[in-house]
């Protein structure tokens, strides 16, 4: 699959591994296998393991193996490529501890690399994240295209960490395209490689690995390993099969709470008569505890078959299952218009509006349990045929068929440490007012506030210093579950040939075109477990008669809640006392309602649900919390505490949406150049029909809800948009290589690409966040958020010009500029727009993708790498990209793309002798802006920008080959602890915190 006649990215071929195939012996073999992922790689590995086993300087040959083998394998296939290309081999991806491919890229030049929750997601081709990631240069389908992650519904795309990196043979990072490579990526295309049989010896083949790792923060040692196994049938039929396991846990804290819009400045507080200096205050902040437990496995297998001299067959098929359990447990501290009274006297706010040490009275202690649990899985099979006799005609033909599933639910709950009151009484009895049945606990608890990238926290002198872990404080406050399902699916056709028009290896041109059909669908589903109060007396609304309806009053809702919280009373109570059965009568919804969501708990009355939680940074440095073990089924969870109380699923339709995408492709392509030129041209066209259809939904003017209130259901009535778009993308290409001298290559090239439209933008509708006002007892509407079928995708010209100079054992300085003319970003707007709520609705911000005029990316890389004769070796890399566009907030204009970092550098050390080997790498980027955060503040919204602090990860392993068939190791993750650090607008106003975790590996290799 790897070896398509028509992608001639390096002027390697299979006839010339043949031909020196003899040469590897069982040396070449071991090299590749020393590192435990069990295989080869394509052709341009293996040849270049043979030119450096005859380079020594002495003269006599001598096999390099180990990681010094693996660079010496990319740098042959960088010098050979005609296009500008990085590129990562098996016992590269081997000799680090990366835990799936995302982090395999990350010292390459030019990558970057955003990480979460340990884990590296997504990769950034000089700081871009828009770019295509295929598997063997086809369709490749992770299940992560388009998913959502914690309580506040983050969105995410494209995330790579489902992909374990044993299975993979080798990576290729093209930053220039040539007509005959997929289209799709702005900064560039990822290319996963599998690996095929028949490049190994003849006969079995297997290697693998078994390690144990640990996390700092968390008990418990977790296995992973991986194996292949092989065998070869005298280079006419071979199979491949690869398995991995792994098995992870890590604990981090922290500071969240920009999922909550309900933020303030200035007339939006209610602090304002006495505290006059304006100051950004959030709705909440969260100190977060979380765990997270992973386990992924994957499968690949790989058929070969070559029944003649001139025919070859392959088929490949890539599995990967990834489950994530992500448990939280958070204390919520109120500062803004919610449940805050503002802060008392002896606060410091500096000249920017930034509270940086103050104590501040609030109406509610909470904390919040949190369990998210998702599976992902993918399967990806390729088949291809190629002919090839020999002479100057080449053909192959490929198929494709990809498909992912993501399942995901989440349970939440939220507890109270001060006063709260709930409904009582019962239907057809006396009603009475709201009590709190934690009677013992304050009404309200001053916090003391000291700022900094992750805030202190304490309790104020005169408030309960046991607030937190006092079991007589807590009540279970709050019930709610959700979850999202998605589906990917794709498939494809193609076909390529190739003529040589002068097959001498000097003036060679050939000339190649194909044609591919393919087509992906994205299903993707929001929704909530709502429960059916109608067995409790609720009512339909919506089925009584228009002639008994009063005017003015509400009647678009039904009998379903998603919300189970105890202050919240029967929606009958609002209805007109000429609606109302007479049980009901003369009751509020928020007053005098009866009970309706029961039963309650306090945390004396069911001890069984508490969890002990530590945290030192929380004050007191525990508190009580929902045990998060007895969550992890949301549904089986949440009917256990409401057994009287039927739950069921309600898709969300405004978080709801369908995407299919047809593209019809061709293109025609020359290269110019044979090995024995100087020079190497390569020319083409490729013309891309793209049919787009988006089913998107918007709410109705009136809309009615399956449950209550909006922010207690999901709309029941909406309209569904079909959007069907059809645009052509005519690609040209050009890549010149010139050698200038012996060792010096200059190249330059030149292309039109583009780029998908992010999903999140086209499909989602209008959503809406509520938060509750303590003061009003209602649910105000806070912010909302929508995308746009109509947006263009991302286009751009680029162009690049660099020199590679390489030298003496393994030696290469290299310096490259490029530039990209970007037509038009898809940008994110902040507006105001009213929307109705419990109060008579506000004007609150809602943010809405829109195409802007475009923007240019230029900067420049630089790279070193040598390997000394004595076992050290060192690879360093710079880029620097500067990026505008017309991204604006109420500070800044024009400016940089959202997440890509001005300034990186990657560095490695490593040393190999003896058996023994060591390596050490240092990757770090500056400063990037993630984007605008927006909120209404009174009549105003303010807009803000978010940007993440430097940040610099060093890893590193330690070996020692035992035997020829066994290595022991020990590797490191992230051994500094880095954190990350993300303020908004002003350095010394923290947004949000994640702790650096440790991860290490201890384990075993082995190959025979």
């Amino acid at each position: 699959m790897s070896d398509r006649i028509a992608r001639p990215e390096t002027v390697l071929s299979r006839n010339g591994l043949l031909a020196k195939k003899g040469l590897m012996g069982a040396a070449s073999i071991m090299a590749l296998l020393v590192a435990g992922n069990a295989a080869a790689q394509g052709a341009p590995q293996q040849v270049a393991q043979a030119d450096t086993a005859a380079s020594d300087e002495g003269g006599a040959p001598i096999v390099v193996t180990g990681f010094r083998q693996s660079l010496a394998a990319a740098l042959d296939a960088k010098r050979n490529s005609n296009l500008i290309i990085e590129s990562v081999s098996a016992e590269d991806i081997g000799k680090f501890p990366d835990q799936n491919i995302t982090e395999s890229l990350q010292r390459l030049p030019g990558i970057q690399i955003d990480r979460e929750n340990g884990q590296g997601t997504k990769v950034r081709i000089r700081g871009l994240e828009q770019n295509l990631t295929v598997l063997n240069g086809e369709l490749f389908v992770t299940g992560q295209e388009v998913f959502k992650v914690g309580e506040g519904n983050f969105t995410r795309t494209d995330s790579l960490e489902s992909v374990p990196s044993e299975l993979i043979g080798g990576v290729e990072v093209f930053k220039s395209p040539n007509a005959s490579l997929l289209e799709g990526g702005l900064g560039g295309i990822v290319n996963l490689k599998t690996r095929n049989p028949l490049d190994l010896k003849n006969g079995l083949t297997v290697a693998g690995n078994a390690r144990l790792n640990k996390a700092n923060g968390i008990d418990g040692w977790k296995p992973t390993g991986a194996v292949v196994a092989s065998y070869n049938f005298n280079d006419k039929i071979g199979i491949i099969l690869s398995g991995s396991y792994s098995k992870t846990n890590g604990h981090y804290d922290i500071l969240g709470g920009e999922n909550r819009g309900n933020w303030a400045f200035g007339a939006g507080r209610r602090d304002t008569a006495t505290v006059p200096t304006n100051y950004y205050a959030p709705e909440y902040r969260y100190v977060t505890d979380r765990d997270q437990y992973r386990t992924r496995w994957g499968v690949s297998a790989g058929l070969a078959f070559r029944p003649t001299d001139t025919l070859s067959l392959d088929l490949q098929y890539f599995h990967s299952d990834l489950k994530v359990d992500t448990r939280e447990g958070s204390v919520k501290f109120p500062f803004g218009q919610g449940e805050s009274l503002g802060l008392l006297p002896g606060y410091q706010i500096n000249s920017n509006g930034v509270l940086t040490s103050g104590t501040v009275r609030a109406q509610s202690a909470e904390a919040i349990s949190v369990v998210d649990e998702s599976s992902i899985k993918s399967d990806n099979v390729q088949f291809g045929t190629k002919f090839d006799n020999g002479s100057n005609f080449r053909a192959n033909v490929e198929a494709t068929y990809s498909n992912g599933t993501l399942f995901r639910d989440v349970a939440n709950n939220d507890v109270r440490f001060t006063k709260y009151t709930v409904r009582q009484g019962a239907v057809g009895g006396p009603l009475q007012d709201g009590v709190a049945l934690n009677s013992a606990a304050p009404a309200t608890f001053d916090f003391t506030y000291s700022n900094g990238d992750l805030p202190k926290f304490g309790i104020a002198p005169g408030s309960p210093p046991d607030l937190f872990s006092n079991p007589a404080n807590g009540f279970f406050k709050s019930h709610w579950a959700f979850g999202d399902r998605s589906k990917i699916k794709g498939h494809s056709i193609r076909t390529d040939v190739a003529w040589d028009v002068d097959p001498s290896e000097k003036g060679k041109i050939t000339v190649s075109a194909g044609f591919r059909y393919g087509q992906r669908t994205v299903d993707f589903t929001s929704g909530r477990y709502l429960a059916d109060y109608s067995g409790k007396g609720e009512i339909d609304a919506t089925k009584i008669p228009a002639a008994e309806r009063v005017p003015g009053f509400n009647y678009n809702y039904t009998p379903y809640g998603y919300f189970q919280d105890g202050a919240i009373g029967y929606k009958i109570c609002d209805l007109p006392e000429a609606n109302k059965p007479a049980a009901f009568a003369g009751c509020s919804r928020f007053g005098n309602s009866p009970a309706l969501i029961t039963p309650y708990d306090t945390f004396t009355s069911n001890a069984g649900r508490v969890e002990t939680l530590v945290n030192p940074n929380v004050p007191g440095g525990k508190v009580l919390i929902q045990n998060r073990a007895q969550m992890v089924n949301a549904l089986k969870w949440i009917q256990n505490l409401y057994p009287s109380t039927p739950f069921s699923f309600f898709e969300d339709p405004l978080q709801t949406f369908y995407v299919k995408e047809e593209t019809k492709t061709g293109y025609v392509m020359a290269d110019i150049g044979g090995k024995d030129d100087s020079f190497h041209v390569n020319v083409g066209l490729r013309i891309v029909n793209t049919q787009l259809k988006v089913d998107q939904n918007q709410g109705t003017a009136n809309p009615t809800y399956y449950g209550t209130d909006s922010w207690n259901g999901v709309v029941k009535d909406f309209d569904t948009s079909s959007v069907q778009r059809s645009y052509t993308d005519f690609l040209p290409s050009v890549n010149v290589v010139v050698d200038a001298a012996q060792d010096i290559k200059v190249r330059a090239s030149a292309a039109r690409v583009t780029s998908r439209q992010p999903l999140f933008d086209l499909g989602r509708g209008f959503a809406t966040d509520f938060t509750r006002d303590a003061a009003t007892d209602k649910f105000l509407f806070t912010s909302g958020s929508r995308g746009n079928a109509s947006l263009d995708p991302f286009r751009a010209y680029q162009f690049d010009l660099g020199v590679e100079y390489y030298f003496g054992r393994q030696g290469l300085l290299s310096a490259g500029v490029f530039w990209k003319e970007v037509d038009s970003f898809v940008v994110t707007q902040t507006v105001p727009v009213f929307v109705n709520d419990q109060s008579g609705g506000r004007v609150g911000p809602v943010s809405q993708p829109v195409n802007g005029k475009g923007g240019r990316v230029k900067g420049f890389e630089l790279a070193a790498q040598y390997a000394f004769p004595f076992g050290l070796g060192f690879t360093a890399n710079y880029t620097f990209s500067d990026t505008s566009t017309e991204f604006s907030n109420d500070f800044q204009s024009g400016l940089p793309l959202p997440g890509v970092s001005k300034h990186s550098f990657n560095g490695q050390v490593y040393f190999e002798k003896s058996g023994f080997a060591a390596r050490a790498s240092y990757s770090w980027r500056s400063k990037s802006y993630l984007g605008n955060f927006g909120f209404g503040d009174g009549g105003v919204t303010r807009t803000l920008g978010i940007y993440q602090k430097p940040y610099g990860q060093l890893d590193g392993q330690i070996s020692y080959q035992l035997t020829p068939n066994f290595n022991v190791f020990l590797e490191g993750i992230n051994l500094n602890k880095e954190n990350t650090k993300t303020y908004l607008q002003f350095p010394e106003l923290p947004f949000r915190y994640e702790s650096g975790s440790r991860r290490v590996f201890a384990g075993v290799k082995f190959n025979f």
